[in-house]
């Protein structure tokens, strides 16, 4: 299970990176990434090939509540919040899209979130999709639940992952 992307390198050109979707995902590299680094607020992994950044993602922790969940998330839930895991940001440059770049970094995200369920409960991850179409890739491609108080607020249940990332770990041995 190895990763395909480097954590956040202030070294590596990020000027140069465009989306071509949202602006705001191209100044956070930029111009933000590096200060969360610093503030521990959340992690950048950067996909870097040749010298270039060709996609991001962040990720950093968050609570659920009870109240945000699907009723089929909820059984056997607690009543308090619950660890999550938000992927903040995800984006990948407009020389790449289409390519498949973006399900081999949201691959990437899921084995870390694994790595980091050994080490620190983790019930949920946590996405705000940017527009419609994100949510609709979220929920199509990935299983995504929409939260019940915001529709671009989506909720997966890492037991579905964490159970696949054990299944693999067993084949191999």
């Amino acid at each position: 299970m190895d990763f395909i992307t480097v954590g956040y390198d202030k070294s590596v050109d990020r000027a140069s990176f465009d989306c071509n979707l949202h602006g705001a995902l191209n100044t956070y590299i930029t111009q933000h990434a590096g200060q969360d680094e610093k503030r521990n607020t959340s992690r950048t992994f950067m996909y870097v090939e040749d010298g270039a950044l060709l996609g991001y993602y962040t990720l950093a922790n968050a609570a659920v509540t009870l109240d945000e969940i699907s009723v089929d998330q909820k059984k056997n839930m607690p009543r308090y919040p619950m660890p999550a895991v938000l992927l903040s940001r995800l984006a990948v440059d407009k020389s790449m899209q289409g390519k498949g770049l973006g399900q081999r970094l949201v691959a990437d995200f899921f084995r870390r979130v694994y790595t980091v369920s050994k080490h620190s409960g983790v019930a949920f991850v946590v996405v705000d999709a940017k527009d419609q179409d994100a949510a609709d890739y979220y929920q199509g491609k990935l299983e995504f639940t929409p939260s019940t108080k915001t529709t671009l607020r989506l909720i997966l249940s890492t037991a579905t992952l964490i159970k696949g990332f054990k299944g693999q770990e067993q084949a191999v041995r």
